[in-house]
């Protein structure tokens, strides 16, 4: 069973790497994938909601933080070191290679954790953006696959924990943090934001 998944893995592996490599891709995926881009990105969106959204923006900017210690933590440090998976640059030949191939491990992508993982969270706060921030998530965890540096489950199970991560940083604050002052939502744009959404 465990070989069948396997095998399933690595021939959608080749098939997004190798099959739909292309021109754009090649150029676009590594840009998508950098730390260059995605660091600056948060960093901007955190300065921005906490300078323009008022209350709501300084609890979504910390919620989001929170957010990415867990994720970032739980996938780095426990889950890569307990499953110890090669990276399939590492692995197979016939690799796609667009960036350096890390020695880190490959289960799960860290870069799918976090980026599912604040799209939920920011999604969540401002729905009326959720088609573009989960958009940019898809594109940041699937760049992975793209450049060579992890299998598609790798991207799936990151997908998955991240999501996991950032609803239980929710639950936390809409059942247990919202009750200090610090966190205490009192901005009446989280009721209307949870109207539009129901």
């Amino acid at each position: 069973m465990l070989e069948a998944i396997i095998n399933i893995d690595i021939e959608l592996m080749r098939f997004i790497n190798v099959t739909l490599a292309n021109l754009v891709c090649d150029a676009v995926m590594p840009v998508i994938t950098s730390e260059y881009f995605l660091r600056p990105l948060l960093v901007l969106a955190l300065l921005l909601t906490i300078w323009k959204g008022g209350r709501y923006g300084r609890i979504t900017a910390i919620l989001a933080i929170l957010t990415v210690i867990l994720s970032d933590q739980l996938s780095s440090q426990l889950i890569k070191q307990w499953v110890g998976r090669l990276r399939p640059c590492k692995e197979l030949d016939w690799v796609h290679l667009l960036v350096n191939c890390s020695s880190g491990k490959s289960f799960p992508s860290s870069h799918a954790v976090n980026s599912f993982g604040q799209a939920l969270v920011w999604s969540w706060r401002y729905p009326k953006y959720r088609y573009a921030i989960f958009g940019l998530a898809f594109l940041v965890a699937i760049s992975r696959v793209f450049v060579g540096v992890h299998y598609p489950f790798d991207v799936a199970g990151g997908v998955m924990i991240g999501l996991v991560c950032a609803t239980a940083i929710l639950l936390l604050h809409r059942h247990g943090l919202s009750r200090f002052r610090l966190l205490r939502d009192a901005d009446t744009r989280s009721q209307s934001d949870g109207a539009e959404t129901a």
